[in-house]
């Protein structure tokens, strides 16, 4: 079994990670490298790290296409791997093919409440997912591990010019993730009802990857 969230540390010269289960484990070492990151340098370190952790997938061998936008299955199978959630999984998704490379993260997070899908027990794998639904889902599972401790006010949107766009549903989640500064925000906005592209959502994962 694989264990992508475990971290290196320079300090004390160990590997450190979290399991449900006792057993036996070895360190292998891994270096992803894709060949068309050049438009998306600011993206490569946390795209070939999360890539060689195993949390991110390449759209092929040797490339990642950076510059479309990542669908929820995607996201939610490396928001899972990058924080480490586990759970004995019953059922899933009616949309979800038992042969998918993210069926075990997807119905991990069916099981736990992370998500509830689209309606009529469907999950839309391959809609992109919106900047506010990323949100959600992430301050979710955060929560969820007692990583988010405190409750943001809704004032924490104040400084975003489009902050009437975020939907009732997403504002909390939201107001929480830029008070822990895992969102900026663009240009002043937040774009909730954008689309993210398979480059910013390696460099968002990533600063989950390290913060926690």
């Amino acid at each position: 079994m694989e264990v992508p969230s475990g971290k290196y540390d320079p300090v004390t010269g160990t590997v450190t990670f979290a399991t449900t289960h006792f057993s036996n484990y070895a360190v292998t070492y891994v270096k992803k490298i894709f060949d068309d990151l050049e438009s998306v340098e600011w993206a490569r370190r946390p795209i070939e790290v999360l890539a060689s952790k195993g949390i991110l997938k390449g759209a092929t061998d040797n490339e990642y296409y950076p510059s479309i936008n990542i669908t929820r299955a995607e996201f939610l199978y490396s928001l899972v791997r990058t924080l480490g959630v586990d759970a004995r999984a019953e059922g899933n998704f009616d949309d979800i093919s038992s042969d998918a490379y993210y069926c075990k993260e997807i119905a991990i997070a069916k099981k736990l409440g992370i998500t509830s899908g689209t309606g009529n027990n469907k999950f839309s794998p391959d809609a992109s997912v919106t900047r506010q639904d990323m949100m959600v889902l992430t301050e979710r599972v955060l929560r969820m591990l007692n990583r988010l401790k405190a409750q943001a006010s809704a004032s924490e949107l104040d400084t975003f010019a489009d902050k009437a766009l975020v939907a009732d549903y997403a504002a909390d989640s939201i107001a929480a993730l830029v008070k822990e500064g895992l969102i900026v925000g663009n240009g002043g906005k937040v774009d909730p009802m954008g689309n993210t592209t398979r480059a910013e959502a390696a460099v968002f994962l990533y600063r989950i990857y390290n913060k926690y």
